[in-house]
């Protein structure tokens, strides 16, 4: 049988670790954002230029 004080520590262990996957899980998100809204801006960056080259080459 377990004690009451092994249970709370083995309680008390998972619910770090789901924190600690929650963070992760989050940061991981996050980071996925923050690359797509990079990308979306580099992308735009690049369209933005395109009519001005076309009118100096007609």
């Amino acid at each position: 049988m377990h004690t009451e004080y092994e249970l709370a520590q083995a309680l008390h262990r998972e619910r770090l670790q789901d924190a600690e996957e929650h963070r992760r899980s989050r940061r991981l998100r996050e980071e996925q954002k923050r690359r797509r809204a990079e990308a979306r801006a580099a992308h735009r960056d690049h369209r933005a230029p395109a009519p001005a080259l076309r009118v100096r080459s007609a």
